[in-house]
């Protein structure tokens, strides 16, 4: 063992060890164990020793190791298998080659060509907003993403077509498609007076399959936990409409010239596990990116970050007025635009943006030293997932940094055991992002990985602001590049496009989202009079607890809001914004 240390063991219970610890208290109890035990500690889950690290050093080597030594694919496998039902036989070989197939769709050589269609499919939605109105940010939100980046991934026929309707009555005895439509009300949540920027019966279509999804995703993690199924019948319920949608859609061909028809063409998985291959792609494309939408604008609202909200604002500006030769929208798209100018002339008003501003801000998404995109790296950094885990293939001692006597220290796992770390505690690390760790700061250094900023580069994909966020290595995420631009083209149309504030927590939760209360003035900066009458606790970047907290219980994936989070909205005029925009709010 030479000069490696065994980790302390958490106590916990009998059998159970710390599940019911790490089940309530999710990146709370780690946080605590942290505190206690320091760099590195082992829980004990059901027999299952999961050993968490932190020091810098080992979060290098996490990433680097070969996998003879820390294994990826079985660290996995209670995912792929339990939650997606993807064999292991069918999966593991296959899963480089997945990876492969995505990197080379969503290459940054073709993000123009992507975005452009995706600001298309934004505006059919947003164009279809009253000029003025109250909503709670996190369901539009899930809206606005769920059924625009569907769309751009997977094809508007999947989420528009009557055979993508057709999972909603199987596993329904009884339902007929005039009762499911007819059980079909407004979403209370949506701006006032919004209907559908679809026909009726394709929206309808498209809302069921957002439904579906966000129960699945709801019960994605209980479902990855050895509790049998049998007891979660509301998450089955939704994966087996959710399969048979994309099992019949791909029968259809509705996939072919899309991200998700190459996907299929790369991967030659057997035709009855494909619908499963893209339920687990659905899943990692809306999983995390409708929180980060979330956050990303949510953070930009808070009082004390006007001056972040301003730096987005003036760039979008700037950008539709310059206008850019991004290429034109494809057939696909082409075909929604004229859509989304006549419904708007339906209302009386204006499309939100022309076809030559649509470019500039399309230019704009994909620039990585953007404003935008830096507030979106901090939203992630904020907001990241608590857990990302490895299986140790070998014995094995990982360095953890030079001791105090110039001895190099090396932390000792065992073979079979999970080794895991938490990128949301990570994140919160002064040795990893300087002093104020803790704060919402887009003009932060990005994360200095072994003590320089030279020293992370060995390691791919573990660069900038957003840190551990996207994974790193050979499995990193390989959609961020399209990931980050698509939440730095919401962002900033978002903000574009409508002025916002946010409505008081108190009052919102106590008409629990009925009752809609006129604007209130918000603080004028955190640590003010305002945080005072604040007795909880504040969490990271939100001191004055303005926005709904995350939800720690939550490990994989971005942090979700624990309630409802109530705006004012109100459209600007295009393409001329008086000054009082970037001084004054509502």
């Amino acid at each position: 063992m030479g000069t490696a240390a065994v980790p302390p063991v958490v106590a916990g219970l009998p059998l159970l060890g710390s599940v019911l610890a790490l089940g309530s208290g999710g990146a709370a109890f780690l946080h605590q164990c942290r505190n206690q035990y320091g760099d590195a500690f082992t829980l004990r889950l059901l027999g299952q020793r999961m050993t968490f690290v932190f020091a810098p050093a080992t979060l290098r080597h996490y990433f680097s190791a070969p996998d003879s030594q820390l294994s990826f694919a079985p660290a996995v496998q209670q995912f792929t298998h339990r939650v997606f039902g993807l064999p292991p036989q069918h999966f593991y070989h296959r899963h480089m080659t997945m990876l492969q197939a995505l990197r080379h769709e969503l290459v940054p050589s073709e993000l123009p060509r992507h975005t452009a269609r995706l600001a298309g499919l934004l505006l059919v939605q947003l164009d279809a907003w009253p000029a003025t109105g109250q909503l709670d940010l996190w369901e539009q939100v899930k809206q606005l993403v769920f059924q625009s980046s569907v769309a751009l991934l997977f094809g508007p026929a999947f989420l528009q077509s009557n055979a993508a309707c057709q999972h909603t009555q199987e596993g329904q005895p009884g339902a007929s498609p005039g009762a499911a439509a007819a059980s079909l009300q407004t979403n209370p949540a949506s701006p006032s007076g919004c209907s559908s920027t679809l026909s009726s019966s394709s929206g309808r279509r498209a809302e069921q399959l957002q439904r579906d999804f966000f129960a699945f995703e709801a019960g994605f993690e209980l479902a990855a936990s050895p509790v049998p199924h049998i007891l979660q019948p509301g998450f089955l319920a939704a994966r087996r409409r959710l399969l048979a949608a994309l099992r019949t859609a791909h029968k259809l061909g509705m996939f072919e010239g899309t991200v998700a028809g190459s996907l299929i063409q790369a991967c030659g998985l057997p035709e009855q596990y494909v619908p499963n291959m893209l339920l687990a792609v659905l899943w990692a494309s809306q999983a995390n990116a409708v929180p980060a939408a979330f956050w990303s604008l949510g953070f930009l609202l808070l009082p004390e970050n006007r001056r972040h909200l301003q730096a987005v604002v003036q760039e979008a500006q700037q950008a539709v007025t310059a206008g850019t030769d991004t290429p034109e929208p494809a057939a696909d798209n082409a075909q929604l635009l004229p859509a989304h100018r006549q419904h708007a002339t339906v209302k009386g008003l204006p499309p939100l943006l022309t076809d030559d501003q649509q470019r500039g801000l399309v230019a704009l998404a994909a620039n990585r030293r953007s404003a935008a995109a830096a507030a979106v790296a901090e939203a992630l950094r904020l907001r990241s997932f608590s857990i990302d885990v490895r299986i140790a293939a070998a014995d094995s001692a990982l360095p953890c940094g030079q001791a105090a006597d110039g001895s190099m220290r090396a932390v000792w796992v065992q073979k079979g055991d999970v080794v895991a770390i938490s990128p949301y505690e990570c994140h919160q690390d002064p040795r990893l992002f300087q002093s104020s760790a803790h704060t919402y700061d887009p003009q932060r250094e990005g994360i200095q990985l072994g003590g320089g900023t030279a020293a992370h580069a060995a390691v791919v994909g573990v660069n900038g602001i957003a840190g551990l966020s996207f994974g790193a290595g050979k499995y990193r995420c390989p959609g961020r590049s399209f990931a980050e631009t698509e939440l730095a083209l919401i962002t900033s149309l978002l903000l574009l496009c409508f002025d916002w504030q946010l409505l008081p927590r108190e009052a919102t939760a106590a008409g629990k989202g009925q009752a809609r209360p006129p604007p209130q003035p918000q603080p004028p900066a955190a640590g003010g009079a305002g945080q005072q009458q604040q007795p909880q606790q504040a969490v990271p970047g939100d001191p004055g607890r303005l926005l709904p907290p995350p939800d720690l219980k939550k490990l994989v994936g971005i942090k979700i809001p624990s309630g409802p989070c109530w705006v004012q909205y109100k459209r600007r005029e295009l393409p001329t914004w008086p000054d009082s925009v970037l001084s004054h709010p509502l």
